[in-house]
């Protein structure tokens, strides 16, 4: 089997960000649901997430969930840059508003995802790849940023921006396009294709390795499920895909599914 073609990455957003988050991502990682997790620095879960991954021994399955749109800024520069932080040090970016940075903006963004990056690597965690919470990266300025964060600290592989699914305008399309061959061109991009579980369903017969985002919690039954506007059992999206693909993280690390229903 060729892993760059077969290959499904199910990655759980959000590590750090709670302990119920926590528990239910730790849950996913011990029943072979998910392949991979993204860890956010800036978060109260934090430093709970990081004994989780010593304890499971999971490194080579985790990223890195760059913040600009929630929690507190570990810098206090960009504290002077509004459309990115409140003077009080809560982190505001918005998705989709970034069409340029200043130059005040760029390096007060670049100081902060430092500081959120080294807080993962001193707890000797290695990303295995850079995403964003919201989806930030995404932003052609910010790629730009993340693009040198990764060659400087040699982090292989980025996230692509959502390229399959429904609701996607046409000039949204083409920015995609653009985006996700920019990536590709300097060697960061690792899937062909990226989205949630629901955007991936027509992906069956598609060429090419896929990241599938989701967002572990638990439902009112205790099921943990990914919480999306389309909630499924993470037991569920692990059983259909690995069907016809290999599960790996983004270390091209293969992980063990369990197929059958509980």
């Amino acid at each position: 089997m060729n892993p760059a073609r077969d290959a499904v990455v199910i990655n759980a957003d959000d590590l750090g960000i709670s302990a119920p988050v926590n528990r239910a991502i730790v849950d996913c990682f011990e029943n072979g649901w998910i392949s991979s997790a993204t860890l956010m620095a800036n978060m109260p879960g934090f430093e709970q997430a990081c004994d989780m991954i010593q304890q499971l021994e999971l490194h080579g399955r985790i990223g890195q969930h760059l913040v600009a749109t929630e929690g507190p800024a570990l810098t206090r520069g960009i504290r002077r840059c509004p459309r990115l932080c409140t003077p009080e040090g809560v982190l505001v970016g918005a998705p989709g508003s970034v069409l340029r940075l200043t130059g005040d903006e760029a390096r007060a963004l670049e100081d902060e995802w430092l500081a959120q990056i080294d807080a993962v690597r001193r707890r000797g965690i290695t990303p295995t790849h850079f995403d964003s919470h919201g989806h930030f990266h995404t932003q052609w300025p910010v790629g730009t940023l993340v693009m040198r964060l990764a060659r400087r600290y040699g982090v292989p592989a980025i996230r692509l921006t959502r390229n399959c699914g429904p609701g996607i305008p046409l000039l949204k399309q083409l920015y995609k396009r653009a985006f996700n061959a920019r990536l590709k061109r300097a060697g960061f991009a690792r899937t062909a294709w990226f989205g949630s579980a629901a955007d991936v369903e027509a992906l069956r017969g598609a060429r090419g390795a896929v990241e599938i985002m989701v967002h572990p919690g638990r439902d009112a039954a205790g099921r943990t499920i990914d919480l999306t506007p389309d909630p499924r059992p993470l037991a569920a999206v692990a059983a259909r895909w690995s069907e016809t693909h290999r599960l790996v993280s983004y270390a091209m690390r293969p992980t063990r599914v369990r197929t059958a229903l509980p």
